[in-house]
């Protein structure tokens, strides 16, 4: 049996939109991030130290933008867990134009665009990483679909889904499957802004990233 590694301590950055942020907590409530960092803290027997960069509201070509910032390569270099929300908004956006036009052109434009900047994201990541000798892993959320009454939205919520989940190596970079923990409990882990996960859902959230291990640091 495989010994694990053993951390005084790990550097956690996480990545994203307004899930990262932890919009829809209840005041002093933690989001994801913190529940994600206080679940390893106990499993690695090893101190966290989190560096969030998030705003809400932004899609991935602006998380893109943040990964790009010369003035964050020595943080990324030196992460050994990275996390990215990011995908909603892109499709929101796109949604919005389809609700005006009825036509499906910027949401399969808005798809294309999605997975490629996730690709861009990750690939900085990994030439960043090469020569610094850190251990590290990066964890994508993928999306929940928070209006599972409107017609065609799971479709897209699937659709773009399926290109998120294609990051999945099975080791190194994981997927946690948001999707499916939310679909069908909408009620119980949303918070009233029918839009943003409350206190339990971003719990389920950090649980869905614990349940992947830590291949790559452990």
């Amino acid at each position: 049996m495989r010994e694990k590694k053993q951390h005084q301590f790990l550097k956690y950055m996480a990545l994203g939109d307004s899930l990262t942020v932890g919009v829809g907590a209840s005041f002093l409530a933690p989001g994801f991030v913190s529940n994600y960092a206080r679940l390893t803290e106990a499993e690695l027997n090893a101190r966290v130290f989190v560096d969030v960069y998030a705003r809400s509201g932004i899609e991935t070509g602006e998380v893109l933008k943040i990964v790009e910032n010369p003035c964050l390569h020595e943080k990324i270099k030196h992460a050994n867990i990275i996390t990215l929300s990011a995908g909603g908004n892109d499709l929101i956006s796109a949604s919005k134009v389809f609700a005006d036009t009825g036509s499906d052109a910027d949401l399969q434009e808005s798809l294309k665009e999605c997975r490629e900047n996730v690709g861009n994201i990750i690939t900085i990541v990994k030439e960043l990483k090469k020569d610094c000798g850190e251990p590290y892993m990066i964890r994508i959320l993928n999306l929940y679909n928070p209006l599972p009454e409107l017609p065609l939205s799971d479709k897209w919520v699937r659709l773009f889904n399926r290109h998120l989940n294609s990051f999945d190596d099975g080791s190194l970079i994981r997927v946690a499957n948001i999707y499916s923990i939310f679909k069908g409990r909408e009620d119980e882990l949303l918070s009233r802004d029918r839009i943003h996960p409350n206190n339990r859902g971003y719990e389920e959230i950090a649980y869905t990233l614990l349940q992947l291990g830590y291949k790559g640091i452990d």
